[in-house]
This record gives structure tokens, sequence and C-alpha cells, in this order.
């Protein structure tokens, strides 16, 4: 019901936009669709209408900054999603690229998430504060990814450090069946709403997922219309 929903909306926002006079067609109508998706989410589901709980660790510069970042990236969710994550405040550190951490969710407590100054990277982190706050959404996320990649070996995923292993299903991006010891899939909805509401990895990604992987792309819209906690 949820990919149902999706569909609907992610076809009616697609079959809305023109065609744009000299600019690369594809990623062109993957950036209008995605603001559409966003002022959609603002009237429709209270995206923005309220603050997330989150906060420096330090009360540095680049914290700050940091946390700034993270709520902005917390704006394009619903209300509902945000006011259930808000019932853990978030701090959140920025991270120096050139130590290796570009991002990282800590489930402490309270929770702490890394970032750099990239902001595809803070709606990835707060993704996962949104996922440990509602694991019922992110078990949507897990099935699809079980039955996408059944009887696949667990494998080295290409182009990502060595150590870096998942079940690779055919997405547009490995990482999204990246797969930890114990926790298992837990990067398929981080990665998903990256796509759609930033960069990942590269600008062309976003229009590869509306093309190549509808069901993927229509589940996460749905969830973003439908689900609440």
């Amino acid at each position: 019901s949820y990919a149902s929903a999706g569909r609907a909306v992610r076809e009616t926002i697609s079959n809305a936009i023109p065609a744009i006079p000299g600019a690369p067609g594809e990623t062109a109508h993957a950036l209008t669709f995605r603001s559409r998706l966003v002022a959609t989410l603002q009237r429709r589901r209270g995206a923005g209408e309220i603050e997330a709980e989150v906060q420096p660790s330090v009360l540095v510069p680049g914290d700050r900054d940091a946390a700034d970042t993270v709520r902005d990236a917390a704006r394009l969710f619903p209300r509902r999603w945000v006011e259930k994550a808000n019932e853990t405040t978030l701090l959140v550190a920025r991270s120096n690229p050139e130590s290796g951490v570009v991002g990282r969710y800590q489930e402490t407590s309270p929770p702490l998430a890394r970032i750099t100054d990239d902001f595809g990277v803070a709606v990835h982190e707060y993704t996962h504060h949104l996922q440990a706050a509602m694991p019922a959404l992110d078990d949507l996320f897990r099935r699809r990814h079980e039955a996408k990649t059944a009887g696949d070996p667990i494998i080295q995923i290409m182009g990502y450090p060595t150590g870096v292993v998942g079940r690779e299903g055919q997405y547009i991006d490995g990482y999204f069946g990246r797969e930890y010891p114990g926790s298992g899939p837990i990067e398929v909805i981080t990665c998903t709403y990256e796509t759609l509401f930033a960069t990942f990895q590269r600008e062309d990604l976003l229009s590869e997922l509306l093309d190549d992987d509808p069901g993927l792309a229509d589940l996460a819209i749905g969830a973003l219309m439908r689900y609440d906690p």
C-alpha cells in the first residue's frame, strides 16, 4: 500500500514537469522532481513546521554549524516523524573528512551524529536517527531488501574500502545493500532518503533511482506520505 501511494505521487509529480530547455534532461527533471516532492511534503505532511531537537555536542563553531545543517535536513521530513525523533535529543559534531569519518550515527545516550559539511551526509545521519526512533518504518525497507536480495551472498561492495560488505541486489549503488553484523541492512532507508533529498555519491543518482529502481522510490515516497508512528 505504501508503494502504491508512492507511485501515484511520483507519477503525478513527474508527469507535471515540463521539458527544461537547455538543461540536461534527466538531471534537470530529477532536480525539479526533488523540489516539487519537498513542496508536496510541506503542503500535505507539515514538513518544516517544527524544529528538530538537535544540539551541538560541544559549543564550538564547527559543531554549532553541523547542528544547524542537521536541523535543516530534518525540515524535509514529515512533522510527525520529527516529533517522534524529538523524544530523544540528537547531539551533532562536525567530523573531519581527513580522519576518514564522513558520517556516523552512534546510538549512545544521548545519540551522537558526526557529519561533514555535506548536506547529503546530514540527511543520511538524521535518517539514522529517524530509523532508531521508528523501527517499524525501518522494517519496511528491511523487508524489501530481504525480498530483493533473497539468495544473494554477502560480498565485498565494489568501490568501497575492504570490509564494507553486503548484498548488492542490483541497487543503483552497492552501499544501499550494506549489511552490518548484528544490525543487518540499515543503509537502505538512509541511502534512499539521501538520494531523494540531497546528493548521494553523484548528482545523477536521483534520476537513476527514479528510472531504474522506481519500486524503492515508491516505497520511500509512500512512507513519507502515509506512515505515522
